[in-house]
């Protein structure tokens, strides 16, 4: 696997900037979204998990399916969709997802204050990083490569471990996005224990009469 650091750079710094302008918003910003708003971010949200999810599911079907024809013609169709899954779905999908799930936490929850909240941004962050780094090998570097000389592809082990790892990378994808989907609807763990004690303190003093 070539390690790229400007495709690592690439891809952490834009995440890094997400992640300090929503602090930033949230320092500056208390109020929390109106229901109008949060209806919209949480729809703009959903759209962009769907993407997210049609891509991977998409990349899954197509390089399972090439395991079942010997034509290679169909072979090479098959990964040139699953690169335009990568490009127009996946990568916008996991971007907007990320920025919008901010956007959310910003005006609904808070970044820190709930654990659900945080194991959200961190394996979304994680999950755009292994497609970097991992899937970004498998779907487009190595592409040339095994199609250039005309070989079939399934009469060359590079390809087919390739399209193994590919299978591997996209049910690993998954499978973080289903964990962060559940998480999102059952909301577990409950609030940090430092939140906790904030706000039965401003509960303490708010019932304490005035002299």
């Amino acid at each position: 696997m070539n390690f790229s650091v400007s495709v690592f750079l690439g891809t952490l710094i834009p995440i890094l900037v997400v992640i300090l302008a929503s602090f930033l918003v949230e320092k500056k910003f208390a109020k929390r979204f109106k229901p109008r708003w949060k209806t919209w971010w949480l729809i703009a949200h959903i759209f962009f998990v769907v993407l997210y999810f049609s891509g991977l599911l998409g990349t899954l079907l197509l390089s399972l399916s090439t395991a079942f024809t010997d034509r290679p013609g169909l072979i090479y169709a098959a990964h040139l969709f699953i690169q335009f899954f990568d490009w127009f779905l996946i990568i916008p999908g996991a971007f907007g997802s990320l920025t919008t799930g901010f956007g959310l936490a910003v005006g609904t929850w808070g970044i820190t204050r709930h654990y659900w909240v945080i194991a959200k941004w961190v394996g979304n962050s994680m999950a755009i990083l292994f497609g970097a780094m991992c899937m970004r090998v498998w779907i487009h570097d190595s592409f040339p490569i095994l199609f250039a000389d005309g070989m079939n592809p399934l009469q060359n082990p590079v390809y087919l471990e390739n399209r193994r790892l590919l299978v591997m990378g996209t049910l690993i994808s998954l499978s973080i996005l289903t964990f962060l989907v559940l998480i999102s609807y059952l909301k577990p763990w409950g609030k940090r224990k430092k939140y906790k004690r904030s706000r039965k303190s401003s509960a303490g003093r708010e019932t304490v009469p005035s002299a």
